[in-house]
């Protein structure tokens, strides 16, 4: 567990559910990059792993009526908190940015977190179960969300072509 993630739980305010969230999807960068083949391109997993805790700090209670997307405002509150390498890893991390040539995840550590994302509910979940997951909770985005499935897919067969382990044993190296 990152500890720098740690004050920015409290002093944003976090409900539970964006704590046990954030806390699923830091531990599955965790997994991710603990799992990284030799050979595997380097990343800054520092900041992997601070920018997968607080990739939902535009969820924030305290940003609650402002209309930007939460991973816009998310990058924005990471800007402003002196985060810079965790930025774009937080602007790129929504399912739908697949489809946004302006914030399609491109970088490694910004497809790590993405698919940390992915994985990641209050727990370890498949990635189309997740995806679905979120679209019955923000049916505005429904049809975004289902275009960007086999788009996420294939991030993730990228980042996991990297790891040591497959997919599906993913929840195993997390608990």
């Amino acid at each position: 567990m990152s500890t720098k993630a740690e004050p920015f739980f409290r002093r944003y305010q976090y409900p539970d559910w964006l704590e046990t969230h954030s806390r699923t999807v830091g531990a599955i960068a965790e997994a991710l990059l603990a799992g990284r083949r030799p050979r595997a391109p380097r990343v800054d997993g520092e900041a992997v792993v601070l920018a997968a805790y607080l990739h939902d700090v535009g969820r924030s209670p305290l940003l609650a009526g402002d209309a930007r997307d939460h991973n816009i405002l998310s990058g924005l509150v990471l800007a402003a908190e002196g985060l810079d390498a965790c930025v774009e890893l937080a602007r790129r991390h929504a399912i739908y940015t697949v489809l946004d040539p302006d914030l399609v995840p491109r970088t490694a550590e910004e497809k790590l977190v993405y698919v940390a994302d992915r994985r990641g509910g209050q727990v370890v979940e498949p990635l189309e179960e997740r995806a679905r997951d979120t679209a019955q909770r923000n049916p505005r985005y429904a049809t975004e969300i289902e275009r960007a499935i086999p788009l996420a897919k294939a991030i993730e067969r990228e980042v996991f072509s990297d790891v040591s382990f497959p997919p599906e044993d993913l929840e195993e190296k997390v608990r």
